[in-house]
Order: structure tokens, then C-alpha cells, then sequence
């Protein structure tokens, strides 16, 4: 997977987030989690997860 975190304050009507680069090839799928901030990134922000993989198999990778 490819992990984006972006800022809450950033996200709002006149942000545009549509050339996040996917290094990691075709995306399948995308998760987006909140997360009230954490060692290194302080403030509030999301998680966007670009899945490489089909859900089956992260299924499989998660357990």
C-alpha cells in the first residue's frame, strides 16, 4: 500500500488531492482513517491508504 496522511485543515472544498502519486502501481482500492495525531505528524489528519492489492488479499496479509 502507498500511505498519504493529510492535515484536516486541508481538507475542505478548495483543496484538490487528485495528483497523489501511487508508486506502489494500479490502485485497487482506497481506505481513508481518521487519526487525532500521533508522534510526527501532531495535529489531526487522515490516513488515505492506496491498496495494491485486491481487498481479498489484504484480507489475508491483515490476519
Amino acid at each position: 500500500s502507498t500511505i498519504y496522511m493529510l492535515p484536516i485543515k486541508d481538507l475542505n472544498p478548495d483543496k484538490r488531492f487528485d495528483d497523489l502519486a501511487s508508486p506502489g502501481g494500479n490502485v485497487d482500492h482506497v481506505d481513508v482513517y481518521y487519526n487525532a495525531g500521533h508522534p510526527g505528524v501532531e495535529e489531526p489528519h487522515v490516513h488515505v491508504v492506496l491498496w495494491h492489492v485486491s481487498a481479498a488479499d489484504e484480507a489475508q496479509v491483515a490476519k
